[in-house]
């Protein structure tokens, strides 16, 4: 089916997005907020479905998640439909390492009035949530976290930074290679089933509020509300239910989440 623009902004809140910088802004946020990272599918041995029929039924109708791929790949249509002109960008993740391996992460650039932007709303809770400006070495503070991009010249990528107490840690890497949808199919796949990634063993979620976050990790969730932290553990499948309707807004049916508490209990 066509991409419904009318109906992909109320699935994230937004009534209008112009097709400007503060729309952009916007609509990052909004689809963070709106539609969880998670990845339910590669947990439960699944290779995600890219079709935009798939994603469409899955993000919007559905309303539930995804990971990288496929939230993303929903965001890139949305840009299109909006008039964004953009690019897509393979990433190589560091997460504090001094390289990346493979490219296992789908972003975007997004070049407004001159300057470029980096657009991404899969990359769960380490990653802004708003775009970053590709500028080199400028600190820019979004909400309570301040980023950079800054370039590397021995391996040709711009580099996604975070400023934490200890110095900049880096998120991921990305140059400027073409990215064909053959190239995206196989890193999706790559990620969902190869051992050297981390969706196929651990189970995470992701979603951005008006004043925190929410997040999980293998039972372990946290709650980000106005500067102040809560976590807990979560073990029996009643509470992960109401974790992942309630505070998550997910919508996966009683069965599936049954299968993915069997599924976590065997982590432990």
């Amino acid at each position: 089916m066509p991409f419904d623009l009318a109906t992909y902004l109320d699935r994230i809140g937004l009534e209008k997005c112009p097709a400007d910088l503060s729309g952009l802004k916007k609509l990052q946020t909004a689809q963070i907020s709106s539609i969880p990272f998670e990845n339910v599918l590669p947990f439960s041995g699944k290779v995600p479905d890219l079709d935009p029929d798939v994603l469409w039924q899955k993000l919007v109708r559905a309303k539930c998640g995804g990971y990288c791929f496929e939230v993303n790949s929903l965001l890139g249509q949305a840009l299109n439909a909006l008039g964004f002109p953009n690019r897509q960008v393979l990433a190589r993740v560091r997460m504090g390492e001094p390289r990346g391996g493979a490219r296992t992460h789908l972003a975007f650039v997004v070049p407004l009035d001159g300057d470029e932007w980096l657009v991404d709303a899969g990359f769960g809770g380490q990653a802004p949530a708003a775009p970053v400006k590709i500028v080199p070495h400028e600190e820019q503070p979004i909400r309570d976290q301040i980023y950079r991009i800054r370039f590397e010249d021995h391996s040709g990528e711009h580099v996604l930074e975070r400023k934490t107490e200890t110095g900049w840690f880096p998120l991921y890497g990305f140059d400027r290679v073409d990215v064909r949808r053959e190239d995206i199919e196989a890193a999706n796949f790559v990620c969902a089933l190869s051992p050297m990634q981390s969706f196929a063993g651990s189970l995470k979620f992701y979603r951005l509020t008006q004043t925190g976050f929410f997040s999980f990790l293998n039972g372990r969730a946290r709650c980000v509300d106005g500067g102040e932290s809560r976590e807990w553990q979560i073990r029996e499948e009643a509470e992960l239910r109401d974790f992942m309707k309630t505070d998550l807004g997910l919508g996966y049916d009683d069965p599936a989440i049954q299968a993915i508490a069997d599924r976590l209990r065997s982590l432990f």
